[in-house]
């Protein structure tokens, strides 16, 4: 059985929150209110919750304060952000104490029953880590090493999602090496090593494979098919295009309409 908080300050959001969790169908036993971050901080301290869902803007504090110091006393805890602000800030915050997912308001019920499956599923591969077994075989420096380099692996893996549903946000390799608590040389070779290429091009790729759906998909002009993917200059965006796909932007929408489109 699992135990679930749920921290948000406008009541109407947090009761409508908790009325779509599919508690009985997911095995939770519990869940938890709080409309402040001080109040959800004497929850989890009394009652220890499996999962999180917490806002990220509260009228005098900070949800990612709270989550930030509820994963240094139990980094096992399950966290997910809610927010009504689009904000990489909030979201590099959310990746260091490795929030399973960060949701824009308005939240559906398959939304957030989704991501509680995933928090759940998380939870049950790590049953050990509850309980506080210690596995005597490996060392401590060892297994500190291969934690460690596992727990990056995650922040990266989240900072990679944020970016595909993030594709207009700017991106610097100091700031994503900041919000993953790596330096900017370890960063980039493990990002390599999870994505298989650089971050820039990994960036590149991500918004050319959007682009290139849009211009299949609809009749938009190719310089809001640049905004949408996150380029202001579109003599940039068609180099980058045609360095990525080998076309430019009208010689790939020629290709769509010639191979798939009506004769």
């Amino acid at each position: 059985m699992y135990r679930v908080l749920v921290a948000d300050d406008e009541r109407w959001i947090r009761k409508g929150i908790v009325k779509m969790i599919d508690a009985q169908a997911l095995d939770i036993s519990e869940i938890y209110e709080a409309d402040s971050v001080t109040a959800a901080l004497h929850e989890f301290e009394l009652h220890r919750p499996d999962i999180i869902l917490s806002d990220v803007m509260f009228p005098a504090e900070n949800g990612c304060t709270f989550c930030e110091q509820v994963f240094a006393i139990r980094p096992e805890t399950r966290i997910v952000m809610i927010s009504a602000h689009d904000n990489f800030e909030f979201a590099r915050r959310s990746i260091k104490f490795q929030a399973v997912d960060y949701l824009l308001k308005p939240v559906s019920r398959e939304q957030l029953n989704q991501v509680l499956r995933q928090c759940i599923e998380q939870l049950e591969k790590h049953p050990d880590r509850e309980r506080g077994d210690v596995r005597k075989s490996v060392t401590e420096p060892e297994r500190g090493l291969r934690d460690g380099e596992e727990d990056s692996r995650k922040q990266i893996e989240a900072l990679m999602k944020y970016i595909r549903e993030n594709l207009t946000e700017r991106y610097t390799l100091p700031e994503m090496a900041a919000a993953c608590c790596l330096s900017e040389v370890y960063f980039s070779n493990l990002f390599k090593k999870v994505s298989g290429m650089s971050p820039t091009n990994f960036i590149a790729s991500v918004r050319m494979e959007k682009a290139c759906e849009l211009i299949a998909s609809t009749d938009w002009k190719m310089v809001k098919i640049a905004q949408q993917v996150g380029y202001t200059d579109y003599q940039y965006f068609t180099k980058v295009f045609k360095r990525v796909t080998g076309q430019t932007p009208g010689e790939y929408r020629e290709t769509v309409h010639r191979e798939y489109g009506d004769d």
